[in-house]
């Protein structure tokens, strides 16, 4: 069965990456088509990589280079490749004509696969319905998920007066490869993504079963996916209801006073099935790279050092080869950035939207919910404000230290400035220059990797 994967993964990659026509008549020798349902659950339960795909887990990470939570070093910058460095540099291509996008691939490879399930496995042999359904269900998810990651990526923020008109990314709804890649409006994209989350809900589990299943979406993630994309659109009455669904369902959070020491690294703690396993995580999928990431300054001044457990000694350590703060990713000791929905982030969302409504001491209690399980027992982790506005500063401090490298900051950074005039603008110094994005700058749309609009010039370019 994993001939199965191998090929279909392999058929993804080479398809939709090319032209749409130039490989249409390549069907590799050995081909196995999937009939029954539990050939379905075999694909969406691919989850790492296997030099043919990415799986379900691995998913994006130039959202990471481009927010201002990151600082390179003159040690770290040994770790980024020459498109990494222009995705630091906020370069005007980042990638070679001839390169490939490995964000851009890992997102429509789980488009490809999704749609696969979407459009077969309800004519599929042996399983019962519930199991068809929810098969479906998930691949629904799954699409969300890439497409809420896409537009997010390679289009403007949401803007409810022009997204019917913005370019947003192109629309594969199937598994028919003369399909136009033409760009979907903004406005459409988002329209699929909430439709495909509302249609799944109603076949998901409440929960997982067991946490080493969270690659499994259900029901409690959707509700954050769908919340998380309606706080995108600053549609601010739904965010609300859906995060508080999902809380509904499931809120565990953990004590990290009760995490054991690190084994790889001293002074450290650990999760002890991972973050990415954790008990808090309802979505489990990571960074589409490993990198060695350093914290910048004004991100770790926005932690109480002495008391939060989270820096230094779970998401961040002060002694690594004597460089300062940096945040260790999988390379050093196997805390991938987890990118997923989670149980944190519904709180924190729930806590943004009773701040924009006024709500003081609501937001207030959700943000103290998770910072009593994140500071040492004993010492003071109580948060007030007040009025809702500075509730909302709070809030969006907390969200900044709790999902830090989490795929959060740099999606609040466009959203902040598009909705909020935060005037946020980004600096990254590297090789010894200065580079600076300003507030809603063309350069905060990734550019879309040359070699794609050559193969397929209905892709139209972002300008930058």
């Amino acid at each position: 069965m994993n001939r199965i994967l191998t090929i279909l993964f392999l058929t993804v990659t080479t398809t939709f990456l090319g032209s749409c026509h130039k490989y249409l008549d390549i069907v590799p020798k050995g081909k196995i088509i999937p009939e029954k349902t539990n050939d379905y659950r075999l694909l969406l339960d691919q989850t790492s990589a296997n030099g043919k795909s990415n799986g379900f887990v691995n998913s994006f990470g130039n959202d990471v280079l481009m927010s201002d939570d990151i600082m390179v070093t003159p040690f770290s910058v040994n770790f980024y490749d020459a498109a990494s460095q222009n995705v630091l540099s906020f370069a005007e291509h980042i990638y070679q004509d001839f390169e490939s996008d490995p964000d851009w691939d890992a997102l429509y490879n789980q488009i490809y696969v999704s749609n696969l399930v979407i459009n077969q496995v309800m004519d599929s042999k042996e399983g019962t319905e519930t199991e068809k359904k929810q098969l479906l269900s998930e691949a629904k998810v799954h699409r969300a998920f890439a497409f809420l990651a896409l537009v997010n990526l390679y289009a403007k923020p949401y803007n409810a007066t022009t997204a019917s008109s913005d370019p947003g990314v192109p629309l594969r709804l199937g598994i028919d490869f003369e399909e136009s890649l033409q760009r979907a409006s903004v406005q459409d994209v988002y329209d699929l993504i909430i439709k495909d989350i509302n249609d799944a809900i109603t076949g998901l589990p409440d929960t997982a079963p067991q946490t080493n299943l969270n690659f499994r979406p259900v029901k409690s993630a959707a509700y954050v996916l769908l919340a998380r994309t309606y706080l995108f659109m600053n549609k601010i009455n739904e965010a609300f209801q859906n995060a508080d669904a999902s809380l509904q369902l499931y809120k565990k959070l953990i004590d990290y006073n009760t995490l054991p020491a690190s084994t790889l690294i001293p002074g450290m703690l650990q999760f002890p099935m991972g973050l990415q396993n954790s008990e808090e995580s309802l979505y489990k999928t990571t960074n589409s790279s490993a990198s060695l990431f350093y914290a910048d300054s004004t991100l770790i001044h926005l932690y109480d050092i002495q008391h939060d457990l989270r820096v230094p000694t779970l998401y961040f350590n002060d002694a690594l080869f004597g460089l300062g703060f940096g945040y260790i990713s999988s390379e050093w000791s196997g805390r991938t950035p987890v990118k997923g929905m989670s149980v944190p982030e519904a709180l924190l969302i729930r806590a943004e939207c009773y701040a924009r409504n006024g709500k003081t001491t609501e937001a207030m209690a959700d943000v103290n919910a998770i910072r009593q399980k994140r500071f040492k027992t004993g010492f003071d982790y109580v948060l007030s404000a007040t009025d809702p506005g500075d509730a909302l500063k709070k809030v969006k401090e907390e969200r900044r230290r709790e999902l830090a490298f989490r795929g959060a900051r740099w999606f609040d950074i466009r959203r902040y400035n598009a909705f909020d005039n935060d005037n946020i603008t980004v600096t990254h110094i590297l090789n010894g220059q200065t580079y600076s994005l300003a507030p809603n700058s063309a350069r905060t749309v990734l550019p879309i990797a040359r070699k794609y609009i050559t193969l397929n010039p209905e892709i139209t370019q972002n300008p930058r």
